[in-house]
Order: C-alpha cells, then structure tokens, then sequence
C-alpha cells in the first residue's frame, strides 16, 4: 500500500470515530482490517496529514496520549 492509499484509510477510519483515536487504536484498525503497511511510515503518514491539516492532533490528558481527529 502506498503512502496515498494509507492516508485515505486512516481519514477513512478517522471519520467513523468521531471521538478520536490515539496512534496505537489507529494502528490497531488498520491490523483488524488486514491492511498492510510498516510502521515507519504509518507515522510519516500520520504527520502528513496533521501538517497538511487533514487531521487535528489533540491531547487526551487522562490517557496521557494523543488523540487523532478529522479536520472537517
């Protein structure tokens, strides 16, 4: 899967759950869904899309981790 493909599936599974996912849930889908992909890039692609605004990181103070939301 290239670095395009991915950035769809996690907008994909991003919009599904509006509350917000940290890395590791995402990380968790995209293995249930039998996507595969390595972990360096998940997390260039991930960066991607904060940077281009697609996806808004915020912090989650009681899980003491980030969580990942659509933009729109």
């Amino acid at each position: 899967m290239n670095k395009e493909e991915l950035k769809e599936v996690i907008l994909q599974i991003l919009r599904e759950n509006k509350d917000g996912l940290t890395s590791i849930e995402i990380r968790n889908t995209l293995i249930d869904k039998g996507i595969e992909f390595n972990m360096l890039e998940f997390r260039e692609v991930l960066a991607d899309l904060v940077r281009e605004g697609k996806v808004r990181k915020i912090p989650d103070y009681e899980a003491k981790k980030f969580k990942f939301l659509p933009a729109d």
